[in-house]
């Protein structure tokens, strides 16, 4: 180290702050100048102090410094000069960091000025921060070397810092430094090259000699590769030039020659750099080439710069060298990735004479060990005498760490590949394999292993062979040499000897592995050709499952499953334990199950049962003392449980809330447990109830599932959660918001009042959500067979189904989709005939109140029946039975009379015109308003023509679309459940809509709108199969309407058939609609039998039959009549000579069932009369629907002339009174 008086001290003549070092309380700039410098040295390229360096060795010039008591701004300086015995290539603009030490947080940064030989660092806000409260202490360095043009070799140089203070009195400080003397030539030097920087430092020249040694060789050539940032020169001022030389060995000179050898040779540019052959004939002279490179990053200089070359002869690789031309940098020489570096080597094949050897190999390059992804992979061959080269690699990462690389050849069968670390040459060998044995037994614990295993090596194709014996004699391991080169090599183990050491000695050879051992695959030990085969010892592992529970088969699982455990680890294994295997299972039973594991370490197997037993506790047992064997015990107990409901409100806590709700248990999902509870709420506001003692498990054993139900609680949506424990349940009750809508659904009985006695105490009703079950009610004479489902969601489409009713027919009306009504309908089969001492009464409702506009009808009405003015009877009309009772076998001397229970907002008139048919008119005005002229309906239904779906082709459905003046605006899903009819409401009334129906497979469609209002589609498929036996037949009935297409709007909606076997009625009557296609067959009837068919009298309709092919046709005729000119004036008998015998729509005499079945009935005021007695007219009635049940007429044929006279009357009564109605 040299002596700090040595350092040459700075003018401070010129330094106007070198006076003193003081702090400055301005917020200006401030140049420091040199004062803050505590430290000055030389150091080489690793940051190590030297006194001496060779002329072209690297020189790190170094400064420390330390900021002044009081600190530093930000944005102020230090300056410094970099001393003139180093040489400056060129600037650094670009600012570097400057850290702190320690620590290596950045300070600032620092610039070099080529031209002032400056280097200024700039402080930042974290250095002036800190400064504040104590010194910051940095460093920076200048990478460089020696000026050649002031230096000699052999010098010792005092170094001019041009600095003072603390940096002058440190003992560390570089005050001076020798220049070393240059290596001489090497005499046996094959190829070297070097660089310098000229024209200002922007451009290198490079200079490369070949054959200094001066030895032949042939068919020379050299290769040069450019390193980054650099690009070839070639013109005038900057040629390729090749010159012959002659070298000096004992001086190192070398000159050349005047009259160049090589004049004619001339370099070729490459994609990479360029190439110079130096033809055909020898090369034994030294040659000198000079080229020049451009460095194309100017504004951010490298560090270095690099370039490399290669020598070939005959295309061999003979020798390569790369060169890394160190720049001026500043800041950190953190080797950022610009060095480069190169690998050569060869293949070489050390083998005997004769063996074959692969026409190519794969050389890999590996980077830091990473042999999964070799960087770069290079394919040699004999025509290039095996060599290799990989060129322009990275020297450094980007932290400055030196890559290691090495080479690898891709496995070639039949060889060991032995790499030179230090050549970077591969060379290959024929292959010996080695193999060895590994007990894992615990070192022979349980005297199973056997004296000796018998192993053979095989390859591709190559039978096993070389048998040798492996035992303790040759310590379990074996080696085969010189194997053949065309084979991958494997080891098999193929027998044992379980007293002899090998297959000489005495003992039988087990040609088979060890008994009692698992044989793992031979592993390669990071070696394809180094293999150990280890060899595992087995044991077995039995589990039996004991019950005790006094034989209670019943009670046990058909089966349970257990699964087996190693030392407290799950192992994968299971097995089912049954009667079949008398509850009992031995795992290991094929030699599979290892006795110790990976680590040598002894198993301990235990087995658990995973299958709940539920009133079953579960012994688990341990195994026995040489854990070979377990009894894993089940005691039945019988044991019982609780169940505990809880209520919760998400109503805001409305205040509407009900007192108590009522809930039912409920097991196995569907039956019930005990009668409802009813909860209210405790002191704390609690709704909870518990259900205590319960049967845990059914008479089979299984657990039983515990649920709730809770009795609906209106306007609210109820959901029961039971817990995953299944020990409780907790029921949600949400307050429905405005936005939710509601759907009621009616029941309407069309059965003559239960004539038959057949109606059902209740049905069930389904509510569909988009077709889907949602929910569903039943309704019976409790809830006035009613039911409003409430909170639905309004964006949802809802329709009902119900459940089929034995002996009906049902048809439901959603026209109004929130009020949708079921009509079930039943033709009794039983009369009640008067007899000549007895009569009936029948009583009938007629509500005139707009359709129950204002909604007050109530739900029913209870009529009396009086005998000589005492009560003896009374019934409950509603609409279950069509608002109509008939009092049967009275006496017929008697006088009876009918009262009603007062009717809210009703006026009642009672018309005993008829004394055995009494009509009770009750009329309320609406106040509500009518819906908007403006607006009108669409109702669409589905009529099937495929002979009842014979074919079974029929869909489950089909969608309908609502066409505005020809624009999609509504579509709609008919089915069964909504009886394959929609409404569509609301419409335009100055629109035109239309229907179109998306295709149904195998049936053709026919849309008919019949009016303005209703549109029919017709899909028709003609059956084409038929399903008879030999002894069987089939009969099929259809219905045709010869009405001018029901122009007077008399065709029923449906109508009555009978079959007849023998003249005999037969099963139950069907109904023909045009839900059916109006078309019928009645399957499997006795071939024998004669049948025939009847009609129920339609109204209005003459009938006939007609049979073509088993087919009976029946045929309804309607003369179609005139419209009269006052339609509101009743009929005159006789006056109408369109229709003799007026209107057939009551039951008051005449033969045959005359109910009205059709689709309108008359006019709300037009009187109709009796075939039976055109004298005699049927009672007025309202025409808001069609299901009129009209009183049997009674009394003799005298009376009814009476009964005549007394219509007339009142007729003429009601006309005078309607006349001033409405002049009032």
């Amino acid at each position: 180290m040299t002596s700090s008086s040595n350092i040459v001290k700075a003018d401070t003549s010129s330094t106007p702050e070198a006076t003193a070092v003081t702090n400055s309380d301005q917020t200006a700039a401030k140049d420091w100048g040199n004062q803050l410098i505590t430290k000055v040295q030389l150091q080489n390229s690793e940051g190590k102090t030297q006194d001496s360096f060779d002329p072209y060795d690297t020189i790190r010039a170094y400064w420390e410094f330390a900021t002044p008591k009081g600190g530093v701004n930000e944005n102020d300086t230090i300056t410094v000069k970099v001393p003139d015995q180093l040489v400056i290539t060129g600037d650094v603009t670009a600012p570097q960091p400057v850290t702190e030490i320690p620590g290596g947080k950045q300070i600032g940064t620092a610039t070099l000025n080529k031209t002032a030989r400056t280097v200024t660092v700039t402080f930042n806000s974290y250095a002036a921060n800190k400064s504040k409260t104590g010194p910051v202490t940095g460093s920076f360095y200048v990478s460089t070397s020696w000026n050649l043009n002031l230096v000699q070799e052999h010098q010792k140089v005092p170094i001019d810092w041009n600095v003072n203070g603390a940096a002058t009195s440190n003992t560390e400080s570089t005050g001076s430094a020798s220049v070393g003397q240059a290596a001489v030539t090497d005499p046996n030097e094959i190829l070297y090259k070097y660089g310098s920087y000229v024209e200002n430092g922007d451009i290198i020249q490079w200079t490369v000699r070949v054959n200094y040694k001066g030895e032949t060789i042939h068919d020379a050539v050299y290769n040069d590769t450019l390193g980054k940032n650099q690009t070839l020169l070639n013109d005038t001022d900057h040629p390729i030039t090749v010159n012959s030389a002659t070298a000096d060995h004992a001086t190192g000179n070398i000159t050349n020659d005047v009259d160049n050898k090589f004049a004619d040779i001339k370099a070729t540019p490459t994609k990479e750099g360029f190439t110079v052959n130096f033809g055909n004939d020898d090369l034994t002279k030294t040659a000198i080439i000079t080229y020049y490179t451009k460095i194309v990053n100017l504004d951010d200089k490298s560090s270095s710069y690099s370039n490399t070359g290669d020598l070939l002869s005959n295309k061999d690789e003979l020798q390569n060298i790369t060169i890394n031309q160190p720049n001026t940098t500043l800041g950190s020489d953190a080797h950022d990735g610009d060095q480069v570096t190169s690998i050569m080597g060869h293949k070489i094949w050390n083998v005997p004479a004769g063996t074959k050897i692969p026409d190519s190999v794969t050389i890999n390059l590996i980077q830091n060990g990473n042999s999964v992804t070799p960087l770069a992979s290079k394919t040699v061959t004999a025509d290039t005498n095996w060599s290799y080269v990989f060129n322009n690699l990275p020297k450094y990462d980007s932290a400055g760490n030196l890559y290691n690389y090495t080479v690898q050849e891709t496995p070639v069968a039949g060889f060991t590949s032995i790499p030179d670390l230090t050549s970077h040459d591969i060379t290959n060998v024929l292959s010996k394999l080695k193999v060895t044995k590994v007990w894992n037994d615990g070192n022979d614990k349980y005297s199973q292993r056997p004296k000796s295993v018998i192993v053979a090596a095989y390859g591709p194709g190559i039978p096993a062979t070389n048998y040798v014996s492996l035992s303790e004699k040759n310590n379990w391991t074996y080696t085969w040499g010189n194997l053949p080169s065309n084979g991958n090599w494997s080891v098999s183990e193929i027998g044992y000897n379980k007293t002899g050491y090998d297959s000489n000695d005495d003992g039988t050879v087990w040609w088979s592995g060890p008994e009692n051992y698992i044989a793992s695959q031979p592993i390669n030990n990071s070696n394809d050709l180094d293999k150990t085969i280890t060899n595992t010892l087995t044991t077995t592992f039995k589990v039996t499952k004991k019950w005790e529970d006094t034989n209670h088969e019943s009670s046990r699982p058909t089966e349970v499953k257990v699964e087996l455990y190693a030392n407290g680890k799950d192992t994968g294994k299971s097995a089912t334990l049954n009667s079949d295997n008398y509850w009992s299972y031995t795992f290991g039973s094929k030699n599979d199950l290892p006795k110790f594991d990976a680590d040598k370490n002894e198993i301990t197997y235990t087995a658990e049962e995973t299958t709940d037993l539920g009133d079953y506790t579960v012994t688990p047992g341990k195994p026995n003392a040489d854990d070979t064997e377990q009894t894993i015990i089940n005691t039945y107990n019988k044991s019982t449980r609780n169940f505990t409901v809880n209520k919760v409100w998400n109503d805001n806590g409305n205040t509407k809330r009900p007192d108590n709700i009522s809930v039912q248990l409920i097991k196995d999902e569907d039956t019930p447990v005990g009668d409802p509870v009813t909860i209210t709420p405790d002191a704390n506001d609690k709704w909870t109830y518990t259900w205590n003692d319960l049967d845990k498990n059914d008479e089979s054993g299984n657990p039983i599932h515990y649920s709730v139900a809770e009795v609906k609680v209106p306007g609210y949506d109820s959901q029961p959660v039971v817990s995953d424990d299944d020990t409780n349940a907790t029921i949600t009750n949400t307050l429905k918001t405005t936005d939710n809508t509601h759907l009621q659904v009616s029941k309407t009985w069309s059965d003559d009042n239960n004539k038959d006695n057949i109606r059902p105490d209740y049905v069930t009703v389904n509510l569909l959500k988009d077709g889907t079950k949602v929910d569903s009610v039943k309704l019976n004479d409790s809830n006035s067979w009613k039911h409003d489902f409430i909170g639905l969601d309004k964006d949802a489409k809802y329709t009902i189904s119900e459940d089929p009713v034995d002996s009906y027919t049902t048809t439901i009306d959603d026209s109004v989709p929130t009020d949708v009504k079921i009509i079930n309908t039943h033709t009794p089969t039983t009369t009640t005939t008067p007899t000549e001492n007895t009569t009936n009464l029948n009583v009938t409702k007629v509500w005139s109140d707009d359709n129950n506009k204002d909604n007050l009808r109530p739900n029913k009405v209870t009529v009396h029946l009086f005998k000589n003015g005492t009560e003896v009877d009374k019934a409950d009309l509603s609409e279950s039975n069509n608002w109509a009772h008939e009092f049967t076998g009275l006496d017929k001397s008697a006088k009876y009379s009918v009262t009603e229970d007062k009717v809210a907002d009703y006026t009642t008139n009672i018309d005993s015109t008829d004394a055995s048919n009494v009509q009770i008119i009750n009329t309320h005005t609406p106040k509500t308003t009518t819906t908007p002229d403006d607006k009108t309906n669409l109702n669409v239904t589905k009529r099937w023509s495929d002979n009842n779906n014979q074919d079974k082709l029929r869909p489950d459905h089909v969608t309908v679309h609502l066409l505005k003046n020809g624009t999609e605006v509504d579509s709609a899903t008919l089915n069964a459940a909504n009886n394959w009819n929609h409404n569509f409401t609301g419409l335009d009334k100055t629109a035109t809509y239309t229907i179109t129906e998306d295709k149904v497979d195998s049936y053709t469609t026919n849309i008919d709108s019949t009016s303005s209002t209703n549109v029919q589609i017709t899909n028709t498929h003609t059956p084409t199969t038929t399903t008879t036996t030999d002894d069987k037949t089939n009969l099929t009935v259809k219905k045709s309407w010869n009405d001018q297409n029901n122009q007077d709007k008399l065709r029923p909606s449906q109508v009555t058939i009978h079959l007849l076997k023998n003249g005999t009625i037969i099963g139950q009557p069907i109904t023909l609609s045009s839900l059916n296609a109006w078309s019928y067959t009645w399957n499997d009837l006795d071939k024998n039998g004669k049948y025939t068919v009847q009609e129920n009298t339609v109204p209005d309709y003459s009938s006939s039959q007609n049979v073509v092919d088993g087919v009976i046709t029946i045929t309804n005729t309607h003369n179609v009549t005139k419209t009269p000119g006052n339609p509101g004036t009743p009929t005159i008998p006789g006056g109408n000579t369109d229709t003799p015998g007026g209107s057939l729509t009551g039951n008051n005499g005449g033969n045959g069932d005359q109910t009205n079945t059709g689709n309108g009935g008359g006019s709300d005021t037009t009187t109709d009369y009796t075939p039976a007695n055109p004298m005699v007219p049927s009672p007025i009635y309202q025409n808001n629907d069609s299901k009129n049940s009209l009183l049997p007429q009674t009394g003799s044929k005298d009376a009814n002339i009476i009964y005549s006279i007394l219509g007339f009357l009142i007729l003429g009564f009601i006309a005078i009174f309607t006349i001033k109605r409405k002049q009032a």
